[in-house]
């Protein structure tokens, strides 16, 4: 689980002691960019045992939206009760540190943050939290206030690359990875390591640049007629389509960075977080591209 790129964060990580650990930490940036590589890294260290099992280590407490347990289908945000559970650990003495790991944070909700807030008032000097975002505007501002903020951006090309040859991977998967990633490692790994991730990129690129030469808005509703999925996979589906825009983003930033569509897609991606029809959503896009 070794951090590519992100030197003054590393740096930061060779110094952490129990004494000197905030007691809350803000990780932001991009999907992909490394937020959970370099909070597990952290919680390593502070527990002190090897990187590697941080992953499954019991003193770091994960905190997802996860699964309906009816419907077994991914949730849209974390449910408060998740959050409440977590009080329970500080009715114990513990004798070594836990890291409660919040991932994704854009997935609380009001009344979630608000939980969150009182759990963390509650007082314990070995319980610590690591809150994951996008960006620091997920976050409550009396939670921000109580943060120390790590802010992760995309990592260059040259060390991206120097940092997945050093895992042994070719310098032909490595240009076609370094291509799709943009900056940000845990996209380049999933692209090298997962088959399926691959293909879905493969697709979506081909349905961009089909949709950035439609002539007209009919051509393009065409080309969109399978992005929206089936009615039970919506949650799923809108996950994907933040990711799918992300791709877009960056794809158009290459052909035209001033394209309007750009502003657009910019303003979509958090609407997509919220009770709007993502087809709505995509069509304005979409309207733009043919401006």
């Amino acid at each position: 689980m070794q951090i590519i790129g992100h030197e003054r964060v590393r740096n930061f990580l060779s110094s952490i002691t129990a004494d000197n650990f905030p007691h809350t930490l803000l990780i932001t940036g991009p999907a992909g960019v490394g937020k959970t590589t370099v909070a597990l890294a952290a919680a390593a260290a502070l527990i002190g045992c090897d990187a590697t099992r941080a992953e499954t280590h019991p003193n770091i407490i994960r905190v997802t939206a996860g699964e309906d347990p009816k419907t077994h289908t991914p949730r849209a945000a974390i449910p408060v009760a998740a959050i409440r559970e977590l009080r329970s650990l500080f009715h114990i003495h513990h004798s070594e540190p836990r890291i409660i790991l919040i991932e994704r944070a854009e997935e609380l909700q009001q009344e979630s943050s608000n939980a969150l807030l009182k759990v963390m008032e509650e007082p314990n000097t070995q319980i610590y939290f690591m809150i994951l975002a996008r960006s620091d505007e997920a976050v409550l501002q009396t939670i921000k206030s109580r943060a120390a903020h790590i802010q992760l951006s995309n990592v260059p090309t040259g060390i991206l690359r120097a940092g997945l040859a050093a895992r042994g991977f070719s310098s032909a998967e490595i240009d076609r990875a370094a291509a799709i990633a943009g900056g940000r490692p845990g996209v380049a790994l999933r692209y090298l390591e997962n088959a399926e991730f691959r293909e879905r990129v493969i697709t979506e690129s081909t349905r961009f640049n089909d949709l950035f030469r439609a002539k007209t808005l009919g051509a393009a509703e065409k080309i969109l007629s399978d992005l929206f999925g089936k009615k039970e996979r919506h949650i799923e589906v809108r996950k994907e389509l933040v990711e799918m825009l992300e791709w877009w983003m960056m794809w158009l930033s290459e052909k035209n960075p001033t394209h309007p569509a750009i502003a657009q897609i910019a303003k979509t991606i958090p609407l997509l977080s919220e009770n709007m029809h993502p087809r709505l959503l995509v069509e304005r896009i979409v309207i733009e591209l043919q401006s």
